[in-house]
């Protein structure tokens, strides 16, 4: 009994010993740490959009330009354009018409320039999806749910650019 015990113990060591070699080994580090990436994600201008912009490309580039840096820095090194498409579909309708669930999605197509060379250096697209539900009575929780999804959509959409953008430059 007293040797399984000391071979539980020993096992557990070395399972202990072998997991803390593996994170040290692939360099485990935070992304707060990582200075060389974020002054990277901080040289990326983000394109002007239009003054008669749609609300969701406005909130898009805004969350965009608010979690892809803190502080800006003079010298830009790229310039990130997109292009969003807008689409909607019907999911289920009730059989007595009064309540329709629908589906929204933005489709983000997205390139980043090196502003030197005038040259693409990582383009890909994105989707983002939020369902809402339209009744007929309650033409205030309609609007509210709507307005709550275009909200959290763009808002998603933009995060899962930054996503791409820094897997994107941590590999480069």
């Amino acid at each position: 009994m007293l040797s399984k015990i000391k071979l539980f113990r020993n096992l557990s060591k070395s399972i202990l010993l072998i997991l803390i070699y593996i994170l040290i080994a692939c360099k485990f580090e935070p992304v707060y740490k990582n200075e060389n990436i974020i002054s990277e994600l901080c040289s990326i201008e983000i394109r002007n959009i239009n003054n008669s912009a749609p609300l969701y490309e406005i909130k898009f580039k805004n969350e965009l330009e608010y979690i892809l840096c803190s502080k800006k820095f003079a010298d830009t090194k790229y310039r990130l354009n997109f292009e969003i498409e807008r689409s909607y579909r019907e999911l289920i309708k009730s059989e007595s018409n009064f309540t329709t669930r629908h589906e929204e999605t933005l489709l983000v197509k997205f390139n980043l320039v090196n502003t030197i060379s005038e040259e693409v250096i990582y383009a890909d697209s994105i989707t983002s999806k939020g369902a809402y539900n339209i009744l007929e009575d309650e033409v205030v929780s309609t609007i509210a749910s709507k307005e709550s999804i275009n909200s959290n959509i763009s808002l998603n959409a933009a995060r899962f650019v930054l996503d791409k953008i820094y897997l994107f430059m941590s590999i480069k």
